[in-house]
């Protein structure tokens, strides 16, 4: 359904939050790879704190009674500590001013939803509100999504990631994971006399005293990943036996920001990921440069807390509106969240920074 605002005596007629998310779902959106590929659950709270205990992989045992007997509910007083974690909470809101750049393909998209009818001729006013409308819950949704993976990042690295800004008290989220766990081969990567192979042995086998699982994925930068490439063991020992049979790489030209599949080994994906994000005008990268990392937990979530809205809450992944404001005069769209990233298993994770020189 449109909504209408009354701008100066005048009507006019836009989209409304719902058509805005639905086009912008299905119109450029941020790459997500690293959410979706180690943390593809979604759970909703209509709670304002994420119970830690209901997206871990730690489970309770089904009561074990007589098929004569009553059926048991679970003895809830008896199970470990509850853990609540209060989430973050992100508020964009940006102001919707008629656009003076227009994106080809997306004016075609909307033209072909008969959203925009203007032919080759100029866009009107309106035309030109919807697109910046488009413009700007985009902006609002990919700054989320950028801060949700830069969480998510921080977690991978370190098993705890802290929120903290001038309008948050500071919250540091730490999963506790066991401390062996962090790892930094004794010879780095690119220097002579380096034992790649032996360091991902020991860190499999730390894994694996940890009840962390067995590794699933390595992740790591372009330049960590040439390093591997180049070394003679690991050569010998995953490349060379399938001379004549098959080749387990994933040949590719030099490095890219996108994830990127560079073949498996030993049952293990190896990806390398060089993503950047802005902050504060500076770019920087999501991972470092010398960050090696072995995951056996690709089953983490993305939680979403209730929003606090004036009727009650609400609880969705994101919680768009729009309104018009007389100072500064204009419509203003907003989209609130309350995202908590968090892994199955604590201990999912080996490695860290410092696998090569940079």
């Amino acid at each position: 359904m449109p909504q209408i605002f009354d701008i100066q005596g005048a009507p006019l007629e836009l989209l409304d939050v719902g058509e805005l998310a639905l086009i912008h779902s299905n119109y450029k959106p941020v790459d997500t790879w690293l959410l979706d590929k180690f943390f593809p659950n979604r759970p909703l709270f209509e709670r304002k704190d994420v119970p830690l205990a209901e997206i871990t992989s730690d489970h309770d045992l089904a009561p074990l009674v007589s098929p004569k007997n009553a059926g048991k509910a679970f003895d809830t007083n008896q199970a470990g500590e509850v853990r609540y974690v209060k989430p973050a909470y992100y508020k964009p809101k940006n102001q919707v001013t008629p656009a003076d750049t227009f994106e080809i393909a997306l004016l075609e998209r909307l033209r072909s939803a008969e959203i925009i009818s203007t032919g080759s001729q100029s866009l009107s006013y309106q035309e030109k509100m919807i697109l910046a409308q488009v413009a700007t819950i985009k902006r609002n949704h990919d700054a989320i999504d950028n801060s949700v993976i830069l969480m998510a990042v921080d977690l991978l690295k370190t098993g705890k990631y802290t929120l903290q800004s001038d309008d948050y008290d500071r919250n540091e989220v730490d999963f506790k994971r066991t401390a062996a766990l962090n790892y930094t081969p004794s010879t780095l990567w690119n220097a002579n006399g380096a034992t790649p192979v032996d360091d991902i042995r020991r860190m499999l086998e730390r894994q694996l005293e940890a009840d962390g699982g067995e590794a699933e994925v390595a992740l790591m930068s372009g330049l960590v990943w040439q390093s591997l490439w180049n070394n003679e063991a690991f050569k010998k020992e995953f490349i060379t036996p399938y001379a004549g049979i098959s080749v387990p790489v994933n040949p590719s030209f030099g490095a890219k920001k996108a994830a990127t599949f560079k073949g498996k080994f030993d049952g293990i994906e190896f990806w390398t990921y060089d993503q950047n994000y802005r902050h504060k005008g500076q770019v920087k990268r999501l991972i470092p440069k010398d960050y090696f990392g072995l995951v056996s937990d690709t089953n983490g979530s993305v939680a979403h807390c209730a929003i606090e809205e004036m009727n009650g809450s609400v609880t969705q992944q994101y919680y768009d509106t729009q309104e018009y404001i007389k100072d500064p005069r204009g419509i203003q769209l907003m989209t609130e969240s309350a995202p908590l990233v968090a892994p199955s298993n604590k201990n999912g994770v080996v490695g860290g920074s410092g696998f090569i020189t940079v």
